[in-house]
């Protein structure tokens, strides 16, 4: 004779990694709005990690003028199908501001 299977826990209806995705969320939604303002085009998003995402711009001239002034800084080189690249960085509201761009 089978046992009755044991009842199920609920599942709670607000569980802890629910709460950091939509803290952030709400980050990238602050970001995304102020790199609107400043000119920047978003063409990514990475919430892999969400105490910190990672909101990723298409490259402008305004990225260099970031990196020579100091406020963005290139983290990352390499060789890919397009030729030399290089990656560069900075932070904003507690999100990274990542952009590649050819190096050639």
């Amino acid at each position: 004779m089978q046992q009755p299977a044991a009842p199920q826990r609920p599942v709670p209806a607000f569980l802890p990694i629910n709460a950091l995705m939509l803290q952030a969320v709400k980050k990238v939604e602050v970001v995304i709005q102020e790199l609107g303002r400043r000119g920047f085009a978003v063409v990514g998003i990475d919430m892999s990690t969400p105490s910190r995402p990672t909101v990723q711009i298409q490259t402008s001239a305004r990225c260099a003028q970031l990196i020579e002034s100091g406020q963005a800084a290139y983290y990352g080189f390499g060789l890919g199908q397009i030729g030399h690249f290089r990656e560069g960085q900075f932070c904003l509201d507690g999100c990274r501001v990542v952009w590649t761009e050819n190096a050639n």
